[in-house]
């Protein structure tokens, strides 16, 4: 697991607290994947937020969508049955 990942894994477990043990169990590489998607997407969500470029608006809003659809993702992940999980 990357760094990445792990700060995406942990992104996931303050967000969802009771799916903790879930996310903790993840290890395939849909769900890899899935923490390192989360963490860039806070990531340049941040730097959009802080950034006082005339396009920040748009790409706040285009993050915002973006951890959103993550975060679904990532709650139908937390409910699937293990050997579902991809």
């Amino acid at each position: 697991m990357t760094r990445i990942e792990e700060r995406g894994r942990a992104r996931l477990k303050l967000r969802f607290p009771d799916c903790r043990a879930r996310f903790d169990l993840g290890s395939g590489e849909f769900f890899l994947d899935l923490c390192e998607a989360y963490e860039l997407a806070n990531v340049a969500l941040e730097h959009w937020i802080r950034s006082d470029a005339p396009k920040s608006g748009a790409m706040i809003t285009e993050y915002r969508e973006i951890i959103a659809s993550l975060e679904a993702e990532a709650k139908v992940f937390a409910t699937q049955e293990p050997e579902f999980q991809r």
